[in-house]
Order: structure tokens, then sequence, then C-alpha cells
């Protein structure tokens, strides 16, 4: 039901609902994927709020409240940071969040953003470490080498989260594709009022999207909206043939056509507004049912991240990287997902590598037996 019932927000020749009763079920898709500014806002703007129910209407209204203060004050986080950066001389460029919601939506609150993303040149990062540890936000720990952000946050007023800020030198892990940051840098535009802060070119934005939703599996509707509403807002601006080729030369044209094969598998209407070149029905992998009510860590989980990693990376080596990664991860990740306990600090690296080892074989032994119980059943 709910993917039909976003089918009709951006397919409007599709009618919305007319049971008041599919109203409760699309209601609690809505808040699962944290959808409720964006759906509110986008039926406002057609004119449509009204065909719906009443205690629909008020749930989404006061969550849309919510949302626009959050925003509110994460757009004047972001303001102070551009700012800080840009009287320090140091380049950078607005990732996703306020920016894109902007842009890509109408207005700063129509999309729900809980972190701040920019991208800094890897030269300026110790110089833009130091800016915003001075604006009161506190390092997260420490990251591999082969991680592409740095982490820092601070408390929220009037919320139990935490604002997260995310300073990228890339958007990609090392050796996991050939892609080149410079593109993103030569391409970008100067930001209105500013000199060193730049925003993205249309066409890298939504490459960057696609790779984005990807990397997340594409397992909440967010991401398939973030897509969709960039093709209705950039239409024909997209030239697939040249997105593709700049993909194939980056190694990650698997990611970009399996992730829109999804999108436009489910939402065949963006067909008519930017016609998909590629058609690989048979092949679509992702499942509404599994991303809204099953287990993300659970053995579909499991099998989906094979998958993904072994069928869609453009090179096999960069496959085994990940692998490697994946299966023999270093001491300060290790250290990452399971602390160090002061009783056994001595030994505690040992044990974090025997609860993670543990966690995997499990896993894999439940994703193993399932197999086998599955095609038991074929016959």
């Amino acid at each position: 039901m709910f993917i039909e019932f976003i089918q009709s927000l951006y397919d409007q020749s599709r009618p919305l609902p007319e049971n008041p009763d599919d109203y409760t079920s699309i209601l609690e898709d809505i808040e699962y994927f944290h959808l409720s500014a964006t759906v509110y806002s986008l039926l406002k703007q057609q004119g449509r709020i009204e065909q719906t129910p009443i205690y629909f209407q008020n749930q989404l209204q006061k969550e849309y409240q919510t949302i626009l203060y959050n925003n509110l004050y994460i757009k004047n986080q972001l303001k102070l940071v551009l700012d800080t950066f840009e009287a320090n001389g140091i380049s950078a460029i607005p990732l996703k969040g306020i920016l894109f919601a902007e842009t890509y939506f109408g207005h700063f609150s129509a999309r729900r953003t809980t972190d701040i993303d920019i991208l800094i040149r890897k030269e300026d990062m110790e110089k833009a470490k130091m800016c915003i540890q001075k604006l009161e936000y506190n390092v997260e720990g420490d990251s591999p080498s082969y991680h592409f952000h740095r982490t820092f946050s601070k408390m929220m007023p009037h919320s139990p989260v935490p604002l997260t800020i995310e300073l990228h030198r890339d958007i990609l892990r090392e050796n996991s594709s050939s892609f080149e940051i410079e593109q993103f840098w030569k391409c970008s535009i100067p930001l209105e009022g500013y000199k060193h802060i730049k925003q993205l070119s249309e066409v890298h934005t939504f490459y960057m999207i696609c790779l984005h939703g990807w990397k997340h599996g594409m397992d909440s509707l967010k991401y398939f909206i973030d897509i969709i509403q960039a093709i209705h807002v950039l239409n024909y601006k997209i030239d697939y043939n040249t997105l593709f080729k700049m993909a194939k030369n980056d190694h990650t044209l698997k990611r970009l056509t399996s992730t829109l094969t999804v999108v436009y598998n489910q939402f065949p209407h963006l067909n008519q507004i930017n016609s998909f070149p590629f058609n690989k029905k048979s092949k679509i992998w992702w499942d509404y049912q599994e991303i809204r009510y099953g287990d993300r860590q659970s053995v579909k989980g499991f099998k989906n991240l094979i998958r993904v990693h072994l069928s869609e990376y453009d090179q096999f080596k960069h496959s085994m990287i990940f692998f490697k990664r994946w299966l023999f991860p270093n001491k300060l990740e290790i250290t990452n997902l399971y602390p160090p306990s002061i009783k056994h600090k001595k030994y505690s690296i040992f044990r974090g590598y025997i609860k993670f080892y543990r966690k995997k074989f499990h896993t894999l032994f439940r994703a193993l037996s399932y197999s086998k119980v599955k095609s038991q059943q074929k016959y």
C-alpha cells in the first residue's frame, strides 16, 4: 500500500487512496521511514492535503512542525560552519541535507535532516577540524585510514539526539572504485554569497545521491524519494548516456545502474520524465517487505550484503578488498565496535575479535541453514 501511495504522490494520474482506513498503515510507514515532512510538503504543494483524513493531516502537520524547528537549528549551524570556513579560506561543498532540501524540495523543512555533511579538500582537513572544534563540536573517535570522513557532534537544544557533522574528503571508500573526487570540485559552482563555498553541479548531485542510496542498500524509502525528486526537478538535464560513461570510467557503473533499475521498477512513471536506458527487471533484488519488516541484521541482510559486494562492484579486486576489510577488521575498528572494558582492559582487543567473529559465523551459519531449508522446500 505504501509504495502505491508514494506512486500517487509523484504520478498525479493515480488517485490517492479513498478508504480512510488505509491511511492508518500508510501513516505507520511514513513515520517508520521519517517521511512526514516530505509527504506533508508534497500534499500541500499539490493542493491535495484535504483529500486525506483529518487525523492523517493533523499527525503529519504535528511532525512537520517538529522537523521545521530542528531543521531551522541545523540550517543556522550549517551557515555558522560555512561562514567559519569562508573566513578561514577553506574550500567546502555542502552535501545533501539542508541545501539539498532547499534546492530540490523547495524548502529547508520539506525533508528531514539530522546531520551536516560537508566535502573538504584532503589538505584542508586538519584546518577544518580545528574550526569545527572551536564551534564546540567534539571529535567522535578515530577512523581507519581508508575511511573518507571525520565525525563531530554536539547536543541539540530540546533533543536527545546530538547534531553530527561529517567532514568528507571523498564520497567513496578508498580502493572501492577508480572514482576521483576532483571531478566534483572542478564542476562545482560558487554558492551565493561565498567565495570559497561551492555547490555541486546538478549531474554530480544526482550521481552522489544514487551512490549514497546504493551504499545503504536502498533500505529506506527516503533514498527513493531523493532520487525521484531529483529526476522530477532536473528532468532531461540528466543525460543517462553521459552519466553512465562517467560511472564506467569511475568503475561505479554497476552500482549506479542497479540503484536506478530498482527505482524505475518501483516507480515506472519516471520513464515518462526521463527514460531509463536499461531493463533488468529479471534481476531485481529489492523487496519492500524486507526493508520494512525484515531484520537488517538478519540472514536476508547478510545475503544482500554478499550479493551487493560480489555482483555490484565493477572490478573483482574491489570486491576482494571489501571482503578483506569485512572479514579482517583492524584493531581500531574492533575497538570502536567493542570498546575496552575496565575489568578486562588487558585482553580487550582479543575479546573484541572473539565477539566479532562469533557474530559473523553465527550469521553465516544461519544463512547456510536457511538456504538449505529453502532448497529442501522446493522439492
